[in-house]
């Protein structure tokens, strides 16, 4: 299940929820890969993201970003910091500059294997409406994709996983190419798999008109 929500009236937030097939300690040690996170959005195009840290999730931490979101045609470069952990609850990345302000990543239990993870983008609320108006570009409408990336790959990484090299190919290989590539390489699989398809028919077919003495 997915679900985005417009702010509420005390906040100009944006956010999207999705249930993960996870218990809450499992899904609160995937969100503190953080790189992996972002790698997810189909829409961002990582340049640089540095991490003096990657194994470790602490507040005070600082990453540095570099990517161009697809969406809506903003170039990103920004120091995240990371400005408050609960632990097996919530972290929040907060950003130096720019329209957005923080991503905050929560998890509620929903049962002892399934966990609902919720990503809220939030924006200063106390800007004039004018800037607002001016600066509505810069808001990031990958938000939903995003969060169907995300749940997308838990799905797979639970049907998969236990394919030896599957993980590791998946997170710094596929992930650690850019969106574009991504779908075009997807693309290029489907239609190889589609020829193989027709392949085994029109083998079958020739097979069976053989064995009638048809040919």
């Amino acid at each position: 299940m997915m679900t985005d929500a417009a702010a509420q009236p005390d906040e100009d937030a944006a956010w999207v929820s999705v249930e993960l097939p996870l218990s809450q300690h499992d899904a609160y040690a995937f969100i503190q890969q953080t790189e992996l996170l972002f790698r997810l959005n189909p829409y961002l195009v990582i340049n640089t993201w540095q991490d003096a840290a990657p194994s470790r999730i602490y507040a005070g931490k600082k990453i540095y970003l570099d990517a161009l979101n697809e969406m809506n045609g903003m170039q990103q470069t920004v120091n995240i910091s990371v400005s408050d952990v609960q632990p097996l609850s919530s972290l929040t990345l907060s950003y130096d500059r720019g329209l957005k302000q923080s991503t905050v990543f929560s998890l509620e239990t929903i049962d002892q294997d399934t966990c609902r993870l919720t990503v809220k983008e939030r924006y200063p609320a106390e800007i004039s409406v004018a800037e607002r108006e001016a600066r509505l570009n810069e808001v990031d409408k990958s938000l939903v994709p995003w969060g169907a990336a995300i749940l997308g790959y838990i799905k797979r990484r639970k049907r998969w996983g236990w394919l030896p090299l599957y993980s590791r190919l998946q997170d710094s290989f596929w992930f650690g190419m850019v969106p574009r590539h991504r779908r075009i390489a997807r693309l290029l699989i489907w239609i190889t798999v589609l020829e193989f398809i027709v392949f085994l028919f029109v083998f079958v077919i020739y097979w069976l008109e053989l064995a009638r003495g048809n040919i």
